[in-house]
């Protein structure tokens, strides 16, 4: 029954079907949201001897007519029924293996997590996670109380995503805090005039109605009602129509092979289904509303897979169309950093580094964001303070750790709980106890005599790693009704609390914008310029996210945008390289900052950095004309050019006189912030004399990784790399 008129003599008509045919074939392989529901790989076998089930178009006469159809009298207009054949009739026998976990509805009606202990005799003997041995349970394969496990964790994680909500107030961008306007583009808060909303003063004398009630008492609360909107879904799209060039026969049955009832729907021809059923055979059928019988979506034309039917309207455009009009406006600032990274140098904080002509604005100089916390703090008497470090760059997060001990001094309610951020720039096997009571020392040292290690929760914000000790402690019966999140620039405290409250905001290319929900993410620092707060309904607390603290000192000052994207590791794990250091050389940190060995015994020099940092081993004597002469060439960062690394200079010396531990363990790491460190290994004295831009303060302190020179060891080959 396959008529496709394209025999001998060709038609004007045949070949213009032909033609419409193939351009309908490229079209629905160009345009994904012709493709009812996902697509799924067709498997031949269940597609071979289909070809009845359309038919090529002999000419347009005869056509009927395509018209917009009513609903039916009688027909309900609730939504269609949706049936998934591919999920129906999956036996536990599948996913019920010794040792795996599963869902298992318990004796008290609810399902639990499980793992199973046995299988045999048609009976699978579970144990339920959390619970003693003693009410393992023996449950029938064919009970219909098993079922794979993930959805569970699935549920609870989607209730535990709708349990935080935003608070910020009204005109605020909801990105960094800031009061949104339409006025001066170079200023903060900036957002076009046909974006920006701006709300109606409140009348005091106005008689409020119950409405204006409600909103009054949610405003006080500081709470906020959700933005909700309707978007198509599989079950709300009714009316479809045939979009490929063929005769398409009606089933009695949702079979491809099944019975026609000798009625068929031509090209352009619109109709309304009651029912949809997802069948295994990679394709959807459909009853339709009038009772004629049942269509499928897909079918083999002139060999090759096609689309023949399609929703009359686009519900990937509805659903982008509602989201955009549902998502809160934020500023340019803020649009700018999550779709590209990057800002006008005149809305970074603290700015005047390298190629600026312009300093930074009053309310982004580090006093103002210091004079911010201040205020925030101040009043506080009772509760959580959650300081995020850089493990990496911890010398910025040292200060920070300073700064908080003069502020809880004299606040014993007051309790300070570390989050070490960005572990997976360390070593993968790195000992974590270890890691945790050394920045348990360095917190000490800071002047928080209180904190100890169990209150230091090692995590890594990018993978997600160690985030579930925290986020249990936002559910305890005890728990400190408000959590202050507090940090230095860049430290990671935005991406902690997109972690913490399952939300997403990451650049182009990372997440789509209909899923951008979070907080603001970037290399910049100082990206939050406001406190902005997430309530949490579980826990009843509320979680604040901070401006972080502008530390001087940084190699982040004296560099542009470009150049702190090469210098903060954002993928994988730093660079740690050894170099064998005799006296009178110089090791180039690409052409920002050199540490040159002066005197002493050899040592071995352990260099961390960026994986895009390029190193050089030189002589003392050569190591100023080098990084002059190869800035921005085979030295990188800076990046731009010769003219920039001029503006670093000078260079300013700083001598370190130090004692080796042997060769089993480092005795010191220089540290230069916003770079990286190098830890020193060996026998005897030495004196190291560290070289970088003014106004970069080199530190040292204990090693972080004091092990790393026994196996980080390279040959240099007098080229830097």
């Amino acid at each position: 029954s396959f008529r496709n008129g394209l025999g001998q003599g060709h038609s004007a008509g045949a070949k213009q079907t032909a033609k419409c045919a193939k351009w309908q074939s490229q079209k629905t392989k160009a345009m994904p949201w012709l493709r009812f529901g996902q697509e799924r790989p067709s498997d031949e076998k269940t597609i071979t001897g289909d070809l009845g089930g359309c038919h090529n178009n002999r000419s347009f006469d005869g056509m009927r007519e395509a018209s917009w159809p009513e609903t039916p009298g009688g027909m309900q207009s609730g939504k269609v029924k949706v049936t998934d054949a591919t999920k129906e009739g999956k036996k536990a026998t599948e996913f019920c293996k010794k040792g795996s976990r599963i869902e298992v509805l318990a004796p008290s009606q609810r399902w639990r997590e499980a793992q199973v202990v046995r299988v045999g005799g048609g009976v699978a003997r579970v144990h339920y996670s959390g619970y003693d041995a003693q009410f393992d349970e023996e449950v029938p394969l064919d009970d219909g109380r098993l079922r794979p496990w993930g959805q569970l964790r699935g549920e609870k994680l989607a209730e535990r995503k709708e349990g935080f909500q935003l608070q910020i107030d009204a005109g605020c961008c909801p990105g960094c805090g800031v009061r949104l306007q339409c006025t001066d583009k170079m200023a903060l808060g900036y957002i076009p005039r046909n974006k920006f909303v701006q709300e109606e003063a409140e009348d005091p004398s106005k008689p409020l109605n119950a409405e204006d009630e409600v909103a009054l008492l949610l405003k006080e609360d500081n709470a906020q009602e959700r933005n909700t909107f309707a978007v198509p879904s599989r079950s709300s799209q009714k009316f479809f129509k045939v979009v490929a060039n063929v005769y398409l026969d009606i089933r009695k049955e949702p079979d491809v092979n099944a019975e026609r009832t000798g009625e068929s729907l031509v090209f352009g021809e619109q109709f309304q289904v009651d029912e949809v059923l997802l069948s295994a055979d990679a394709r959807n059928y459909f009853r339709l509303a009038d009772g004629r019988g049942w269509v499928f979506d897909r079918g083999m034309v002139r060999g090759a897979m096609t689309q023949l039917i399609a929703p009359t309207t686009n519900g990937l455009s509805e659903i982008k169309k509602a989201q955009n009009e549902a998502r809160k406006p934020v500023c340019m600032r803020c649009w700018g950093l999550w779709q590209y990274n990057d800002c006008d140098d005149v809305l970074r904080p603290a700015y005047g580094g390298a190629g600026s002509q312009q300093a930074a604005s009053d309310e982004l100089t580090a006093e103002a964001f210091e004079d911010l916390l201040n205020n925030t703090l101040a009043p506080v008497q009772e509760a959580c303070i959650f300081a995020v470090v850089d493990v990496f760059d911890f010398g910025p997060s040292f200060k920070l750790l300073q700064y908080l001990a003069d502020q809880v001094s004299k606040k014993p309610k007051i309790r300070v709980r570390i989050i070490a951020n960005k572990i997976d720039l360390l070593p993968k096997d790195i000992n974590r106890p270890r890691l945790r009571g050394w920045v348990a020392r360095e917190a000490q040292l800071a002047g928080l005599s209180r904190v100890k290690i169990m209150d230091v929760f090692p995590m890594s914000c990018h993978s997600g790693e160690g985030i579930r000790p925290v986020s249990k402690l936002l559910e305890q019966n005890n728990t400190f009704e408000e959590h202050y999140v507090v940090g230095a620039a860049n430290a990671g405290k935005s991406s902690f609390l997109n972690r913490l409250t399952l939300r997403k905001r990451r650049g182009i290319g990372r997440v789509t914008a209909e899923d951008q929900s979070g907080f603001v993410v970037s290399v910049l620092p100082g990206t939050t310029l406001r406190p902005i707060t997430m309530k949490f309904d579980q826990g009843n607390t509320k979680v604040i996210d901070m401006p972080g603290l502008l530390v001087p000192g940084s190699m982040a000052e004296r560099l542009t945008l470009e150049d702190l994207k090469e210098i903060i590791p954002q993928k994988k794990e730093a660079v740690r390289l050894t170099f064998h250091m005799d006296e009178g050389r110089s090791l180039l940190l690409g052409a920002l900052a050199r540490l040159d060995f002066v005197q002493g015994r050899p040592f071995q020099f352990t260099v961390c950095v960026s994986e895009k940092v390029k190193i050089h081993r030189t002589r003392i004597d050569k190591a100023a004309r080098i990084c002059q002469e190869w800035a921005g060439e085979e030295l990188t960062p800076p990046l731009s050019s010769k003219r920039l690394f001029s503006q670093l200079l000078p260079f300013q010396p700083q001598r370190f006189e130090l004692t080796g531990n042997g060769w089993d363990e480092a005795c010191m790491d220089i540290v230069f912030p916003g770079l990286g460190w190098v830890a020193i290994t060996g026998c005897g004295d030495c004196v190291v004399e560290a070289h970088a831009p003014e106004g970069v303060e080199v530190m040292s302190r204990e090693p972080l990784l004091p092990h790393e020179a026994k196996w980080t060891g390279v040959k240099y080959r007098g080229f830097p790399g």
